[in-house]
């Protein structure tokens, strides 16, 4: 009983962490109606595999490095470029006369899944989180649990993380046959808005830091 007590509540942690709405959500959503399911799940799952290094540097003991004002700083600019660029982006994709929407295709893909991991890997609110929250409650783990129950602990947090992400992608595939291009530029514009407002607010966070 106590193993099944952790892995669900280690699961509700990992969808806890991905159901926000931010910038990787948004990103999810606007390639998913433009791309359907794969370009969506692929920018998630690139999302993924920056949790997953996050994890092991963690696990590996770089939580106290990451944690410098220094290298905070430099995560803080490099956030702002990253989102107020992909936020550019896709409103001039919007503004295109050839917008229309895109069947996935393996270039597209590389670069939903490319997406998905430079926004999770430059985001500051994400690795506050893993270093931070994650950092404490694995912790706790090590007091409070065996190795192998704070291995499943932490693989519990990633499928979490995977089960919100094919959420949004399913009802993202399955809901864009009913938008129409207009309507679609305008889901793009707004979503490059908020990636552009997200890296804004990162890059006030990196001028402060200059004071």
């Amino acid at each position: 009983m106590e193993w099944v007590i952790i892995a669900i509540h280690h699961l509700v942690l990992g969808i806890s962490l991905a159901a926000p709405v931010g910038p990787i959500n948004i990103e999810m959503i606007k390639r998913g109606i433009s791309g359907g399911f794969w370009s969506s799940w692929l920018v998630g799952l690139g999302g993924m595999s920056a949790d997953v290094l996050f994890m092991v540097f963690i696990l590996i003991g770089l939580a106290p490095f990451i944690q410098q004002e220094a290298v905070t700083f430099v995560l803080y600019g490099a956030g702002c470029l990253m989102l107020i660029y992909i936020g550019i982006q896709s409103i001039r994709q919007a503004a295109s006369h050839a917008f229309v929407f895109e069947e996935s295709h393996p270039t597209s893909a590389q670069r939903s899944y490319a997406s998905g991991f430079l926004i999770a890997l430059t985001n500051p609110i994400n690795i506050v989180f893993w270093f931070g929250v994650y950092g404490s409650t694995l912790s706790h783990m090590v007091h409070a649990y065996t190795l192998l129950q704070a291995s499943i602990a932490s693989i519990c947090i990633i499928v979490g993380i995977i089960l919100w992400n094919m959420n949004i992608a399913f009802t993202v595939h399955f809901t864009r046959r009913f938008i129409h291009t207009q309507l679609l530029r305008v889901i793009t514009v707004i979503a490059g808005i908020i990636l552009i407002g997200y890296g804004a607010h990162f890059g006030i966070k990196f001028f402060s830091m200059l004071e």
